[in-house]
C-alpha cells in the first residue's frame, strides 16, 4: 500500500520507516526515533506516546494496550511472555507457542483452535518464538552458514562436523547471536579464512586465552582436532612465563625443579590416583612457594647450600600455610645436594581434620534432602559429598556408567563396590540426566559443562555454590568422613572414599572407632581366687 510520494515516487509504509528523515528526534527522550504522534511542542516517538490504555485481560493490570489479538487488550509484558515462552497447552498437552485464541476466549495452541497462527516463520513455516518474522532455529542456521561461508572449501570440509554440531545446538537463540557477538566465533572465522592453521599450536599463541581454550574443546569433541594433554603443556608453557624476569642464582636452582621434578612428580601422581582439576593447582602453588622460599633467602642475604634450619623454621612462623608444598621443595633440594643443613620439619598439626558438628551436618544433609529453591547439581554435590566423604574433583568427574538405575534402586559405584543410593538422591540423579544437553546430547558426564565441549563441569563450580549457601565442603566432607570412620574396618572405608589406608587409619583414630564400642564388647572379667588363695596361704 503506497503512503508516501518522495520526489515523485511511490513508497510503500515499510519502505518509507527506512529512510532516514522518517526518524526525528522525541521531545521525550531525545532519541532519534519514528514519529507516532505529533503535538503542538513537537513529534513522539511509539515508545514515549501514551497509547490507550486498558486493564489487561491476562494480568488485570491496567496498562498501556500492546495488541487485541490475543483475546482482548493484552499489555506489553503479556504479549513478550506468550509470544517468546513455549509451554503445555491447556486442551492437549503439547509443548509450544499457546498464542491462539479459542471460541470460549481463552489460549490454546493453533491445533486445538484451528486458527492460523500469527508466529509461524516466514523462513520455514512452524510455528515458533520469533526475532522478527524469522524463529530463532532459522536464525542460527542463518546465522551458521554466512560463517561458514566465508571459509575456504578445505576449511569448510574439515570443520563440517563442528558446523553439523552447531545446528545441534539446543539453545538456537543463543546460537544465532553467537557468531556475531563471541570471542570463540571469531576464532573459528580466523581458523576458516586460513588466517590462522588449525592446529592445536596455533592456538596456544593466539592472545584470547579462554575463548581459544573453549573452541578447542569443541574441536577435538567433533574429531576436528586430535586430542591432547592439554593442561600439561599449558604448565609447561606457564613455567616458562613464571621463570621469565627472575634473578639468575634463583633461576638456577628453581628452574631444573620447577621443569623436571615437579612435571615428574604430577606424572607419578596421575598415573596412582588420575588427572582431577586440582592437579596443575598443586603444582603451581608448590613452584610459587618454592620461589618465595628462595626469595625470602636471598632478602636475608643467605645462601641455599649453607642455609640453617632457622631460618626454614621462621619463615613457616610468618607463613603457616605454606609447610607441605615448601616441604617437597625442600625434600627434593636436601636430595640432590642443593641444600646441606636444611630438611623439611615435622607437620605441626598432630591430628588435621575440619568437621561440622554433628548437628549442623544433618542440618544440612535435611537441607539438601528438601530445599528446592537450591540448585539441583549443588543438591546433589552436598548429598554425595556428605554420603561418601568423596571431594569435588571426583563428583564432577562421575559419569552414568557410575549409576546402577534398576527396580530395587540406584547404586553408585565409586571404589570396588558400589553401594545403595538413599533417597532422595536416585530422584535428584535421574531429574539432573533428563536435563537438557547445551552441548554434546550423547555425552555420558552426570554434570556436563556448558562451555567446555565433551568436559564436564569444573570442580570449582561445586565449592563456590556451597560457599554461597555458606556451606563449607571441606566441613562437610569432614563430618561424613568421622562418621564412617567410626563405623566401618579400614578396607571398605578406602574402597567408598577414595583414601588411602594410612589416612583411614588416621581418620579412625580422630573418630575413635577403636575403642567406641570396647566397654559394651568387652567380655567380664572373672574374678581371681588365686591371689586370694595364696594371701591366706603365706598368713
Amino acid at each position: 500500500m503506497i503512503s508516501h510520494r518522495i520526489e515523485g515516487k511511490s513508497v510503500c509504509g515499510t519502505c518509507r520507516r527506512r529512510q532516514p528523515e522518517a526518524k526525528e528526534a522525541c521531545i521525550r527522550c531525545g532519541h532519534d526515533r519514528l514519529v507516532q504522534n505529533r503535538t503542538a511542542d513537537g513529534p513522539i516517538c511509539p515508545q514515549c506516546a501514551p497509547g490507550k490504555i486498558e486493564p489487561c485481560v491476562h494480568c488485570g493490570r491496567e496498562r498501556r494496550v500492546r495488541v487485541k489479538f490475543l483475546g482482548g487488550a493484552t499489555c506489553d509484558p503479556c504479549f513478550s511472555i506468550i509470544r517468546g515462552t513455549r509451554r503445555p497447552c491447556p486442551r492437549c498437552g503439547t509443548v509450544g507457542l499457546v498464542a491462539s485464541v479459542a471460541d470460549d476466549g481463552t489460549l490454546a495452541c493453533s491445533a486445538c483452535t484451528g486458527v492460523r497462527s500469527r508466529f509461524i516463520c516466514a523462513e520455514c513455516g512452524v510455528e515458533d518464538i520469533r526475532n522478527g518474522k524469522r524463529c530463532y532455529p532459522c536464525l542460527a542456521r542463518i546465522a551458521i552458514d554466512d560463517l561458514f561461508a566465508a571459509g575456504t572449501p578445505a576449511r569448510r570440509r574439515a570443520l563440517e562436523p563442528l558446523r553439523q554440531r552447531l545446528f545441534e545446538h539446543p539453545e538456537p537463540k543463543s546460537m544465532a547471536r553467537w557468531p556475531g557477538r563471541s570471542a570463540s566465533a571469531a576464532i573459528l572465522c580466523e581458523i576458516l579464512t586460513e588466517d590462522i592453521e588449525l592446529t592445536h599450536e596455533a592456538l596456544d599463541r593466539h592472545p584470547t586465552v579462554q575463548a581459544a581454550s573453549l573452541l578447542r574443546h569443541s574441536l577435538v569433541d567433533v574429531g576436528a582436532l586430535e586430542p591432547r594433554d592439554t593442561a600439561s603443556v599449558q604448565f609447561m608453557a606457564w613455567i616458562d612465563t613464571f621463570l621469565q624476569g627472575r634473578p639468575e642464582h634463583i633461576t638456577r636452582t628453581l628452574g631444573p625443579f620447577c621443569r623436571w621434578h615437579v612435571p615428574a612428580r604430577i606424572r607419578l601422581f596421575v598415573q596412582r590416583n588420575g588427572i582431577t582439576d586440582g592437579t596443575f593447582v598443586r603444582a603451581r602453588r608448590v613452584c610459587r612457594i618454592a620461589a618465595d622460599f628462595l626469595a625470602h633467602l636471598d632478602t636475608d642475604g643467605i645462601e641455599l647450600k649453607t642455609a640453617p634450619q632457622d631460618a626454614v623454621e621462621s619463615y613457616l612462623d610468618r607463613y603457616p600455610r605454606n609447610f607441605e608444598p615448601l616441604a617437597v621443595f625442600l625434600r627434593w633440594a636436601s636430595q640432590r645436594g642443593i641444600a646441606e643443613r636444611i630438611h623439611p620439619v615435622p607437620s605441626p598439626y598432630a591430628i588435621p581434620y575440619t568437621a561440622y558438628p554433628i548437628d549442623t551436618y544433618r542440618a544440612w544433609m535435611h537441607r539438601f534432602a528438601t530445599d528446592e529453591t537450591i540448585r539441583l547439581r549443588t543438591r546433589i554435590c552436598g548429598l554425595l559429598a556428605g554420603i561418601s566423604g568423596r571431594p569435588s574433583t571426583t563428583i564432577a568427574g562421575l559419569t552414568t556408567a557410575s549409576i546402577i538405575d534398576d527396580t530395587d534402586g540406584m547404586q553408585l559405584r565409586l571404589g570396588a563396590t558400589p553401594f545403595q543410593l538413599p533417597p532422595p538422591l536416585p530422584a535428584l540423579i535421574r531429574r539432573q540426566l533428563a536435563t537438557p544437553r547445551r552441548w554434546d546430547t550423547e555425552s555420558t558426564w552426570i554434570f556436563p559443562s556448558k562451555l567446555r565441549a565433551g568436559e564436564h563441569v569444573h570442580a570449582s563450580r561445586f565449592t563456590t555454590e556451597l560457599q554461597h549457601l555458606n556451606c563449607g565442603l571441606v566441613e562437610l566432607r569432614g563430618a561424613a568422613l568421622l562418621n564412617l570412620a567410626a563405623t566401618m574396618p579400614v578396607a571398605p572405608l578406602c574402597d567408598l572414599t577414595g583414601a588411602s589406608p594410612n589416612v583411614a587409619a588416621r581418620w579412625q583414630t580422630v573418630a575413635a572407632s577403636a575403642y567406641a564400642q570396647y566397654p559394651a564388647i568387652r567380655p567380664r572379667a572373672e574374678p581371681d581366687h588365686s591371689i586370694s588363695v595364696r594371701s591366706r596361704a603365706n598368713e
